[in-house]
């Protein structure tokens, strides 16, 4: 990134931390002079209030620190620690007493960008500046701090867990190459996005993007929709009409809940698989096709091939790679994201430039009636009550009493039921649950959570990676 492209670049919110105010004020003057904004503090404990308190992806969240080692109370080592843990796109950059490189070396390899000696000479930290905003802006690109895919309409497919990202790994791959893909989950997991994702993530993208759900499609007319029909071809065929299969030339058909496809429509769309064409209904000519089949079902299809209500060749034709979704109560990592995400968006459409102000979280009570809910509706059923709960909710933040009853009972209940009797998962079960709810009561906090919960803080960072567990997600929704 050149110089003048650097220019062009929004200014950043950067944090100063000094416990020497003339330095803490000068550094600060010479940032705000290169309009940036500004906001200092003299403690390290300071420091973390103050990046915690304006939040992530919000117009005044922290994008920068520059920060002193040797501070009173908790060291400028472990503000790195908190504000690295609660957002990993903040860049830290060290200020540091010369003699002292040891502990800066420490902090690059902990995550901080880069050092600069005592005394601070303008142009070195007009260069260090330089250079870590043009390193966030990468970073704020790459959509490190929210791991998502775009789609063609703006609608984003976002998540942290590692159910999530291993799900993006196999959109992008099956972006690379150009054959079938079955996907399968439980009804609301989001099937229809991940088709959408995987054509737009795709050399088809430019390409039409046609979805049929195949449930809804009355039983005599499923041919016709499929490859068309020609005038006067059955009662009713008053003119001319092309089928699915020619809307989609070039691109991608979605053929949802596949599982309700008749037998003898099954024969005719594993012929088009095997040749790449067809004829329309009353036709005798055959149209080639060139279409990407994405199929999707909440059934199985391994009961119903023994049951003979789904043939098998189809299955291997359409299972050449299979994605399976993970339902919600298996990735509750992501619940955080998805909230945010969805206030996110409920705002720009409902409040917007009105009177009544936004609401950019949830209560802690309600936070944890979220996290111990088994969502049978899954991400389309958290969506759902988010809505309800922004639509009805009078204040600042989502409560209980916006909530459905049966979610407000679950708030009340530190049991979840379970058909595991396994008591290795049972246990760990507990510990994941423990840990969340005690990050959640005490703001993300590391070092708050493992004095009052009276788990020694080793330990607690060590189950913190154990169970993949995001401490920043649960101030987020606080």
């Amino acid at each position: 990134m050149s110089q003048e492209q650097s220019l062009s670049l929004p200014p950043l919110n950067v944090l100063v931390v000094d416990d020497e105010p003339e330095l803490r004020s000068s550094v600060a003057t010479l940032l705000a002079s290169m309009g940036h904004r500004v906001t200092q503090s003299g403690t390290g404990e300071k420091a973390i209030q103050t990046i915690r308190s304006r939040g992530i992806d919000q117009p005044e969240s922290i994008h920068m620190v520059l920060l002193d080692v040797n501070l009173p109370g908790i060291s400028g080592l472990e503000v790195l620690h908190q504000a690295r843990v609660f957002d990993p796109s903040i860049m830290i950059l060290i200020i540091t007493a010369h003699g002292n490189i040891r502990d800066a070396v420490t902090a690059m390899r902990e995550g901080a960008f880069n050092y600069i000696e005592k005394p601070v000479q303008e142009n070195e930290i007009k260069e260090l500046i330089f250079n870590a905003r043009n390193a966030h802006q990468l970073v704020q690109e790459m959509g490190f701090s929210s791991p998502k895919l775009t789609l063609d309409n703006g609608e984003e497919f976002i998540g942290r867990s590692k159910e999530m990202r291993s799900l993006f790994q196999i959109i992008q791959k099956l972006g690379q190459v150009d054959t079938s893909v079955l996907i399968r989950g439980e009804n609301g997991t989001g099937k229809e996005l991940v088709a959408r994702a995987l054509h737009f993530n795709s050399s088809r993208k430019s390409k039409p993007f046609i979805a049929l759900n195949c449930g809804a499609i009355p039983e005599g007319l499923f041919e016709s929709e499929l490859f068309g029909h020609e005038k006067g071809a059955f009662t009713g065929a008053d003119q001319r009409r092309i089928g699915r299969f020619q809307a989609a030339q070039g691109g991608t058909l979605f053929l949802d809940e596949i599982a309700e496809m008749n037998p003898s429509i099954q024969v005719k769309l594993l012929r088009v698989l095997q040749e790449k064409k067809f004829i329309p209904v009353g036709s005798h000519r055959e149209i080639k096709c060139d279409v990407r089949i994405i199929a999707a079902t909440n059934r199985n299809l391994e009961v119903m091939i023994e049951q003979n209500t789904f043939r098998l060749d189809l299955f291997y034709r359409l299972n050449v790679i299979p994605v399976n979704l993970p339902p919600l109560r298996d990735h509750t990592d992501d619940i955080p994201l998805l909230i945010h995400y969805f206030l996110k968006n409920l705002n720009s459409k409902y409040r917007q430039g009105e009177s009544q102000s936004p609401i950019f979280k949830v209560s802690s009570p309600v936070f944890n009636a979220l996290m111990r809910y088994h969502w049978p509706g899954n991400i389309r059923e958290l969506e759902n009550i988010i809505e309800r709960a922004f639509v009805l909710e009078d204040s600042d933040q989502i409560t209980l009493d916006s909530l459905p009853q049966h979610l407000i009972e679950t708030s009340k209940s530190d049991f979840i039921p379970s058909d595991d009797f396994d008591f290795q998962l049972e246990k760990e079960n507990f510990e994941r649950r423990f840990i969340i709810k005690a990050l959640t009561k005490f703001g993300g906090k590391i070092n708050t959570t493992a004095e009052k919960a009276g788990i020694p803080k080793n330990t607690l960072l060590r189950k913190i990676k154990k169970y993949e567990i995001e401490p920043k997600e649960y101030y987020e929704t606080r």
